[in-house]
């Protein structure tokens, strides 16, 4: 027994001799097998890291003479809610890889706050950036919004149209004469490792956008007096004052200095039996202010057939 025990460790006692001598040699040719294993998974491991670092992503908004796409945003003024301005950002892969863009990291600064401008993103198939979908929705105020749902790809050295809208979508009275500067960083990946930012400089990145000063609008000329319908009525006109575009809020009638109607046209029938009145005409604007009174015309009633009201003298 004591015998057996010592013959246990490795059993190479008993063996004859060529058969012992197979054996280790076989086992030599074993460890060498793993170790070419072992050395030809390392070989491919920095085999693909080589690969990786051979490759490259790069990323730019701006056109290949180099000109700032994201700056077209500003300046820009807005004279009415829900006003917009759409542009065409050009995005181009600068790397040596296909890269997909990933997110829009946007970062702002100003009076006006970023939840006043609402943001719309879609890939365009021209400058023009008609409407597409998917669209992806925030505002100045996003963070880093994701872009994935786009599925915007840009092969190596190609380029894409990112269209983005902007919308002041607050009060014209209450926001009016504030600003905003906001920037806008475009993110690019390929596969889980690679990501690139926009290599333009910021101040190619950036815009300003503000919302226009109230002022009231200058008052309505030429105003004028016509008599018509057999002296029955009286039509009043008048000229739109100087820069007083649509949209606006309209022109008041006033009959000796209190107001009688609103309306949107340029001129007004007064037809109303028993009224002697100096009429003026007040324009106003969009956010309600009124210019000063026009110069005045003068209507007096009649008492033919059923009444009416013709130009005074």
């Amino acid at each position: 027994m004591h015998t057996a025990d010592r013959r246990s460790p490795l059993s190479y006692q008993g063996m004859k001799s060529s058969t012992r001598i197979s054996f280790i040699a076989g086992f030599v040719v074993f460890l060498s097998l793993v170790s070419g294993v072992s050395f030809a998974a390392w070989s491919a491991s920095s085999t693909q890291t080589a690969t990786a670092s051979a490759g490259a992503v790069a990323l730019t908004t701006a056109t290949a003479s180099g000109v700032s796409t994201i700056s077209a945003l500003g300046p820009h003024t807005y004279t009415a809610s829900n006003q917009s301005l759409t542009k065409a950002i050009t995005v181009r892969n600068t790397g040596t890889v296909e890269a997909t863009v990933s997110t829009i990291a946007i970062t702002r600064s100003g009076t006006l706050g970023g939840d006043q401008i609402a943001v719309k993103f879609w890939v365009g198939t021209n400058s023009s950036c008609a409407a597409t979908t998917p669209v992806v929705s925030t505002t100045l105020a996003g963070g880093t919004v994701s872009l994935s749902t786009l599925n915007m790809k840009l092969a190596s050295t190609g380029s894409a149209i990112l269209c983005t809208s902007t919308t002041f979508t607050g009060s014209l009275v209450s926001q009016a004469g504030k600003t905003t500067t906001a920037t806008f960083a475009v993110n690019s990946s390929a596969g889980t490792n690679w990501n690139a930012t926009d290599v333009v400089a910021e101040a190619g990145r950036s815009f300003t956008q503000s919302v226009a000063v109230n002022s009231a609008p200058k008052a309505p000329s030429a105003i004028r007096c016509e008599t018509h319908n057999n002296q029955k009525i009286a039509i009043v006109s008048w000229t739109a004052p100087t820069g007083f575009d649509s949209p606006n809020g309209g022109y008041k009638i006033y009959f000796n200095g209190v107001l009688n109607r609103t309306t949107t046209d340029t001129s007004v029938e007064l037809a109303e039996h028993g009224v002697n009145a100096e009429v003026t005409v007040r324009a106003v604007a969009l956010d309600g202010s009124e210019s000063v009174d026009s110069a005045a015309v003068a209507i007096v009633s009649t008492n033919k057939g059923n009444g009416g009201s013709v130009c005074g003298p």
